[in-house]
């Protein structure tokens, strides 16, 4: 298996070695909008191959389904069956580079969503400490009620800190800071961005045959933007939780 850094949302700069196979299940929770009830669940099963020693690739079917309920109204639940890819390739190794440095491209497709995002993965091992840092530019298309197709963009900074206990636990710190644009990467003004930012802990435990990965997060009150009630993102989670199973085939 790769190296697999005890982390939900932030990748290390390392893949499979040539030849090699693992499959990922994702199982993920998401609530709490100001305001309304919201609650979210996403299921991702992965399948990840190495193309070479510095190329890995990966095809993902994805399960999302939601519901909100503002006060007073009906609940609004949606459901998408979704296909996700991913290109992973390494520019310079960890174990050859002080730095390991790695380009992801993730395009994702569903009946009413398009996107693709392009990440900087960067890894750094320090005083027994793993540091992983993602830089992530996201552009998606939405289908509206009248069937057009309406832009959006993000830019992520994740940020995980890793450290092992003995030979099968691994802990963490995991922090996100999401910038979100009505309008595409590629012509965003910060000054208009809303943020949005996310702490949590992570644990890892690696049985050899398994490895099993589960983590939460809170949306902290430093929010900016349109959308902020009390100092959180309203339009964004509150709380999320994962839980991800890693074993070689």
């Amino acid at each position: 298996m790769a190296d697999d850094a005890p982390f939900l949302g932030t990748d290390p700069a390392s893949i499979l070695p040539k030849g090699g196979h693992q499959v990922q299940q994702w199982l993920s929770w998401a609530g709490g909008h100001s305001g309304e009830s919201y609650n979210a669940f996403e299921s991702l099963t992965e399948v990840d191959f190495g193309l070479t020693d510095r190329v890995q690739l990966a095809a993902t079917l994805a399960y999302d389904w939601d519901r909100t309920r503002p006060p007073g109204e009906p609940a609004a639940t949606t459901s998408l069956v979704g296909v996700q890819g991913e290109a992973i390739f390494i520019l310079a190794a960890t174990d050859k580079n002080p730095v390991g440095i790695a380009l992801a491209i993730d395009p994702a497709y569903d009946t009413a969503s398009r996107g693709i995002a392009v990440r900087l993965l960067l890894t750094k091992y320090f005083w027994g400490f793993e540091h992983v840092l993602n830089i992530n530019f996201e552009n998606g298309w939405e289908k509206d009620d009248t069937g057009t197709w309406i832009g959006n963009g993000a830019v992520e900074f994740n940020y995980g800190l890793g450290y092992a206990i003995g030979q099968h636990w691994t802990v963490g710190l995991e922090v996100g800071n999401q910038f979100t644009f009505d309008r595409l990467v590629t012509s965003v003004n910060f000054k208009d961005a809303g943020t949005a930012v996310f702490l949590g802990p992570t644990i890892e435990y690696d049985c050899a045959t398994v490895i099993v990965t589960a983590g939460m997060q809170a949306q902290l009150p430093v929010a900016s933007g349109r959308t902020v009630v009390n100092d959180y993102r309203s339009d964004a989670e509150r709380w999320r939780a994962g839980l991800r199973f890693t074993r070689a085939i």
